[in-house]
């Protein structure tokens, strides 16, 4: 069957196989419904994190319920050959951090830890972590949904900034910050595993900054110009990806 292109695509948790049938998710159902507006004539792109996609038609539809039946599946790997750790301090203003997990899986990281800064408004509100974590991994899915990629990111638990920084691993380090020396071009060419830290609206301090290079982050400069939170990180990725990924 010759598959036309923009079909409608969703995420479904489950190993599927051809010829099998499933019964789809209330939020998929209610994406297909009221967001896309789908009939019973649709056939469906699925992914499951994996680097396959998956083809199916809905094979029974009504107000609630929609069932489908897999009949093919196709490999499709769309990874960069980078893998990005991207520490990300959680700002005051949780819309940014929103924004900052989507864009930046757009972008193609792989990893995204929410870091807690011990002076910043995020431990001090009773936040609902548990919550958060639901939310970010909804739109993690979201984001793969609309940028094609397959295998979805891994939303880490918030752990606290200095804690996630000491531990080792063989990642290269970086911190990125406006007066440093070094750019992104003067590192290593074969750079594969990149962990990277981005901090909140105020920045950090010259304390914080020289205790992170003392864990083993090498400051590197993006650019004179002082960049939001949630403009840092997509702009960093960028970075990263056009240097050692596959934005060249």
């Amino acid at each position: 069957m010759k598959i036309k292109k923009n079909i409608p695509r969703i995420y479904i948790e489950n190993d599927l196989y051809i010829n099998e049938t499933y019964l789809l998710s209330k939020d998929n159902v209610h994406y297909l419904k009221k967001v896309l507006r789908v009939n019973n004539y649709y056939i469906l792109e699925v992914f499951n994190n994996t680097n396959y996609i998956f083809f199916a038609n809905i094979i029974y539809f009504s107000n609630n319920i929609i069932k489908i039946k897999i009949f093919s599946k196709r490999l499709k790997n769309i990874e960069s050959p980078i893998h990005i750790h991207l520490g990300q301090v959680i700002p005051k203003h949780y819309k940014k951090m929103d924004l900052a997990i989507q864009k930046s899986i757009e972008m193609g990281v792989n990893i995204i830890t929410p870091l807690f800064l011990h002076n910043l408004y995020t431990q001090n509100n009773n936040i609902n972590i548990s919550h958060k974590i639901q939310r970010w991994k909804k739109i993690a899915i979201s984001a793969c949904q609309q940028c094609q990629r397959n295998v979805i990111p891994e939303i880490k638990k918030p752990i606290d900034l200095f804690s996630w920084c000491k531990k080792n691993e063989d990642d290269i380090k970086i911190i990125f910050h406006p007066k440093a020396i070094f750019k992104i071009n003067e590192l290593q060419k074969s750079v594969k595993s990149i962990k990277i830290i981005i901090g909140s609206e105020i920045g950090f301090s010259r304390e914080e900054i020289k205790k992170i290079v003392q864990y083993g982050f090498i400051p590197i400069k993006l650019g004179p110009r002082i960049l939001r939170t949630e403009t840092a990180a997509m702009v960093a990725i960028t970075a990263l990806q056009m240097q050692f990924g596959d934005l060249k």
